[in-house]
């Protein structure tokens, strides 16, 4: 077995691990390396990266010598949509980027942004003066989250999502990364920022690069540049609030809905497609279909509208997940009935995050267990301070992805998760696991403000401070 050390030294080097190897290591080892390796980053990164220079100074953290330090240091997720709306209704992608660039080791101080009229084009001149390509959020809430990535680090995080569906003793291998099953998924868009597209381009461009024909399936065909994102996640976000009537678009934003409209309107064609290769084309083989629950619901109704059955071969793996919903849409009362009538099981489940590039597979014990690349912490939901790393504990999710290089990997997400930190699964795999009843706190509570242990302003003083103007 690969030496423990030697593996963080080279995180990237877990992924070359059979998952057998991967989840055999002791737990207590773990966490003593990740602890020693996050210390390594904060001395190497605090320079470079300004929320987080800006965030130590003011908590005046110079080291690291406690759990305490290391999620005090975490930026909630909603750091990276910290930015003003006004820079991008008043064309500030000067500000935008400066803003951008505090959430990066990469310098973005020397992009060209001469002539840039849209967030589009900014992120396109970042890419061509940067080996940064920018992840972003659906925008649902209204604002869109950006997340610094380089070329390497999508890679990685497409590797992770591989390794994470390959197969543990006796749990199935999606057989994925052979590059011999074709990939389906219900997604209304085929191409764009987001990660979902991210990841069907990354298929295309190394499992798929040498094969003729089309072999990711999506049931979107169409494009949604950063613009068309954010406009949509405007107009939902207006729509939950009773304020649409109310929302002024300019011409640049009205051009952008009569795109959106006419992909909207090409969406029953688009489903005719997608039916036709996934039942008629696929009937015999073995593929790999992504489905999120709130996507398969909705494709297990139209297929029983149309009285039609999947006929796949053996070996076919259906990657659902994401039962707690979507957004705060509620599922029917018979949806796990409804799409086992048409989709037969067994399901697989991940549990990830854009903010991550590790998954969690849900094991045969019914947990999921987070590689050794991130080290997990549970904080208390109103005061962010971590909570006892040891029996089975309730709270909200912290980790820090000990992956990437360009960017911080400490974040507190919007999660309540209950975690078993003292292990042993059933499953095999060593170390502590989470429960699959994960929500987000955003579903129980209408204000989900997350502050720092010790210091409540301290998340949003790094931001103004970094930027030099109001970040609000």
């Amino acid at each position: 077995m690969p030496d423990l050390q030697s593996c963080f030294d080279e995180p990237p080097t877990f992924l070359d691990l059979p998952n057998e190897v991967l989840f055999s290591y002791d737990p207590s080892a773990v966490q003593e390396q990740q602890f020693e390796l996050i210390r390594a980053r904060f001395a190497g990164m605090r320079s470079k990266i300004g929320v987080l220079g800006r965030l130590a100074d003011d908590l005046a953290i110079n080291d690291i010598s406690a759990a305490e330090d290391i999620t005090a240091l975490c930026f909630p997720h909603t750091t990276y949509k910290s930015y003003s709306l006004s820079y991008i209704e008043q064309g500030r992608f000067d500000r935008l980027n400066k803003w951008f660039g505090s959430l990066t080791a990469h310098d973005l101080s020397r992009v060209d942004l001469n002539g840039v009229d849209s967030m589009e084009g900014w992120l396109n001149r970042v890419e061509a003066a940067t080996s940064v390509r920018a992840l972003c959020s659906s925008g649902t809430s209204g604002k869109i989250s950006f997340f610094p990535r380089d070329l390497s680090e999508h890679r990685l995080q497409f590797r992770a999502f591989l390794k994470a569906n390959a197969g543990y003793r006796n749990e199935p291998n999606s057989g994925l990364e052979s590059g011999e099953i074709d990939y389906f998924a219900p997604w209304p868009i085929a191409s764009g920022r987001q990660s979902m597209p991210n990841f069907f381009r990354q298929l295309d461009e190394v499992l798929f690069k040498d094969k003729p024909g089309k072999h990711v399936h999506t049931l979107g065909n169409g494009h949604w540049d950063v613009d068309l994102l954010w406009l949509s996640g405007r107009i939902s976000a207006a729509e939950r609030k009773g304020e649409l009537a109310a929302l002024q678009l300019t011409p640049k934003m009205t051009e952008l809905r009569e795109r959106l409209v006419a992909e909207r309107q090409a969406g029953p064609d688009n489903m005719e497609e997608f039916f036709e290769e996934l039942f008629v084309r696929q009937k015999g083989k073995r593929l790999f279909l992504f489905a999120p629950y709130n996507q398969m619901i909705p494709l297990a109704q139209e297929c029983i509208r149309r009285e039609l059955r999947p006929d796949f071969a053996p070996g076919t793996y259906v990657l659902a997940g994401g039962r707690s919903g979507s957004k705060g849409v509620a599922f029917p009362d018979d949806w796990e009935e409804l799409c086992h009538s048409v989709f037969p099981g067994p399901y697989q489940e991940v549990f990830g995050m854009t903010e991550t590039t590790a998954s969690a597979r849900l094991c045969s014990g019914g947990h999921f267990h987070q590689p050794p690349w991130i080290a997990t912490f549970l904080l208390d939901p109103d005061t962010s301070a971590p909570l006892e790393r040891r029996g089975v504990k309730t709270g909200r999710y912290a980790f820090f992805d000990l992956m990437p290089s360009s960017y911080w990997g400490g974040i507190i997400t919007g999660d309540r998760i209950t975690m078993n930190w003292d292990g042993d699964c059933p499953c095999g795999r060593s170390g502590p696991y989470m429960h699959q009843d994960i929500t987000r706190y955003g579903n129980l509570r209408d204000d989900d403000k997350i502050t720092c242990s010790k210091s409540p302003d301290a998340y949003e003083k790094a931001v103004e401070l970094t930027l030099g103007v109001d970040s609000l």
